[in-house]
């Protein structure tokens, strides 16, 4: 049995590449939110916590996002070619569990925790962010397929 070819990629690649994820996900996460602030005319958190508490939620949230993104990253290129199921599972619960304990313990409600639709989107954006990144990734590793280019970019064939 002969081993599937299989490009290289650089830490600053896989870094980079987290690091757009790790956004992708803050955008869909800002999107989701204001769609539904204006569906359920309601705040995320409107309990008399401090307004910096649940940014820093988020962000720490991010900041797990990225070291399981890592972890992914090794994965696949210690010749893994599927996800991780068992660690997306495990990353849509922990990003679920850290808003609900992190916001009990910093005074949210349980409404506004582990009751809020908003909480409820969490596991769907984290899981989905993921999985692009485990196939953005994939792609690179596994194809010999070019990166993708403009229509400007191409080159002339009728020259």
């Amino acid at each position: 049995m002969t081993p599937e070819p299989r490009r290289g990629v650089t830490r600053g690649y896989v870094a980079g590449l987290i690091g757009a994820a790790v956004i992708v996900a803050a955008a869909l996460l800002v999107a989701v939110w204001g769609g539904l602030a204006l569906l359920l005319d309601r705040d995320p958190v409107e309990s008399g916590v401090a307004s910096w508490i649940a940014p820093l939620v988020v962000f720490g949230a991010l900041a797990l996002l990225a070291a399981m993104l890592w972890r992914h990253a090794i994965a696949l290129l210690r010749g893994r070619r599927q996800p991780a199921w068992s660690s997306l599972i495990v990353a849509a619960a922990g990003v679920y569990l850290w808003w609900g304990v992190l916001g009990m313990l910093s005074g949210m409600t349980v409404e506004e925790t582990w009751l809020s639709p908003f909480a409820a989107t969490l596991p769907v954006i984290w899981t989905g962010t993921a999985l692009l990144f485990w196939a953005v990734l994939a792609r690179r590793v596994y194809t010999d397929r070019p990166a993708p280019r403009w229509p400007w970019e191409r080159d002339e064939e009728g020259d």
